[in-house]
């Protein structure tokens, strides 16, 4: 998955499509308890109405961990629409906001075309 960080070209099957939307998500739930916690620690564990909190610097980490997965999540939806058959172009469509969550898991459950496409060779694991 690293060595993909940044490429858009070839293809990537379902798993990897999975595994790194997992990976994001389980990411993201963990850094935003940490930046939770990181507060709560900071403030006392107090829930005081007349007291300020001191901020959000328990949060720095996940803005970071985001900013530094967008291009390979665009890469990987580039290269799961590759896989199916389709242009990459057709990632776009992740970034439209009324339809990018159904776009998102339409590319992810579509099936991987069978044999060679323009942008590569089947994927080792395919199961047909």
């Amino acid at each position: 998955m690293i060595a993909d960080y940044g490429n858009f070209n070839g293809r990537a099957r379902r798993k990897e499509f999975w595994a790194f939307w997992l990976f994001y998500t389980l990411g993201m739930f963990a850094l935003l308890g940490f930046g939770i916690l990181v507060d709560l620690a900071i403030n006392g564990f107090e829930a005081n109405a007349d007291r300020m909190p001191i901020g959000f610097i328990g949060f720095i980490p996940l803005p970071v961990f985001i900013s530094g997965l967008i291009l390979p999540s665009i890469a990987l939806i580039v290269r799961r629409v590759h896989d199916a058959g389709l242009s990459g172009w057709f990632a776009l469509l992740c970034f439209m906001p009324p339809i990018s969550s159904i776009a998102l898991l339409v590319f992810g459950f579509m099936p991987s075309q069978v044999g060679d496409n323009p942008w590569g060779r089947m994927p080792a694991g395919v199961r047909v």
